[in-house]
């Protein structure tokens, strides 16, 4: 399997917390992978951790190359885009605005405003409307938005179902499936079980910042102890 993604013994920290303790993973191009576990398991400290966010060591690769020792703005221009659990879109700009500052400076990418609007309609009606008056589902969306329009080929997306109503998080999972469609890698980090396992091809389980289960949504789906000890509250 072609693995633009690849971790292999990471390890990261918070100070002296020893969050990561020897994770292998990785995520193919069209592919979405669910990263599931409690709070306080090392999920979002594991993005963080390949955005160079946090003290880290082990061998974080991507396209075959070891991108450990580079800075988070580096590692963005390789082609990685993080999407983290609070959003940071700018509240004070218009919808458009916080576009236009997601676009890379040096080149335009595949993704334009055009086609951010298309996979997420409700932006194209808010244009004009600054960030702090829409609704939790469309800076959702906008989050999203401003991340493809620096062209990644990756996105690390964090709780993106959080707080969302049902409907509308059916809505961010057909649109999660049309960019796995296209063509990009996915990590998902997640609470909701189904909402994850519904749209992912595989799934990884950190416990205590070690990876306790690999493998398919259904064989998650049919192991009720690795549920119950690790998922469910």
């Amino acid at each position: 399997m072609n693995r633009c993604l690849e971790l292999r013994g990471a390890h990261a920290w918070y100070g002296r917390a020893h969050v990561l303790q020897g994770v292998d993973l990785h995520v193919a191009p069209g592919e979405i992978v669910a990263l599931l576990g409690r709070n306080g398991a090392g999920r979002s400290t594991l993005a963080r951790a390949v955005m160079g966010l946090v003290e880290r060591r082990g061998r974080y690769l991507w396209c075959g190359q070891d991108i450990g020792a580079l800075r988070t703005f580096e590692i963005a221009r390789r082609g990685i885009g993080y999407v983290p659990e609070s959003r940071d879109v700018f509240p004070g700009m218009t919808v458009e605005q916080n576009l236009v500052l997601g676009q890379k400076a040096a080149r335009p990418g595949r993704w334009t405003r055009a086609e951010v609007y298309r996979l997420f309609p409700p932006l194209a009606r808010r244009a004009g409307v600054q960030a702090q008056y829409l609704s939790g589902g469309e800076q959702q969306m906008l989050a999203l938005g401003r991340t493809l329009m620096g062209d990644p080929a990756l996105m690390l997306v964090d709780e993106p179902a959080e707080g969302l109503a049902p409907q509308v998080v059916a809505q961010l999972a057909a649109c999660l499936a049309e960019l796995r469609r296209q063509g990009m890698a996915i990590l998902l980090i997640e609470q909701k079980l189904d909402f994850a396992l519904d749209i992912a091809d595989r799934a990884y389980v950190l416990g205590h910042g070690a990876v306790v289960f690999a493998g398919t949504p259904a064989a998650l789906r049919a192991d009720v102890p690795v549920r119950r000890e690790w998922i469910e509250l």
